[in-house]
């Protein structure tokens, strides 16, 4: 079952990508990319200094949530 998860995974992620290659608009298109791959390099490429602003912010709080996610411990429970 894992093995199937892990095969299929970079076709998903690839047919993510390709429609932000179709977008016309640089700006947009920068964005997405930034979007899907979490990374600060393409908010970069993005000239508006709004929309430059709000990537940086988007990819800032997508890297914290990978970087600081910590497993739930489960629930202890009481003992009456």
């Amino acid at each position: 079952m894992w093995r199937l998860l892990w095969v299929f995974m970079p076709v998903v992620a690839h047919a993510d990508m390709s429609e932000c290659i179709n977008i016309a608009d640089q700006n947009k298109k920068n964005y997405c990319m930034a979007s899907y791959s979490g990374s600060a390099a393409f908010c970069d490429k993005i000239r508006s200094y709004e929309y430059r602003t709000q990537c940086m912010r988007m990819v800032i709080v997508k890297q914290r949530e990978s970087a600081y996610q910590t497993p739930k411990q489960p629930k202890k429970e009481e003992a009456k």
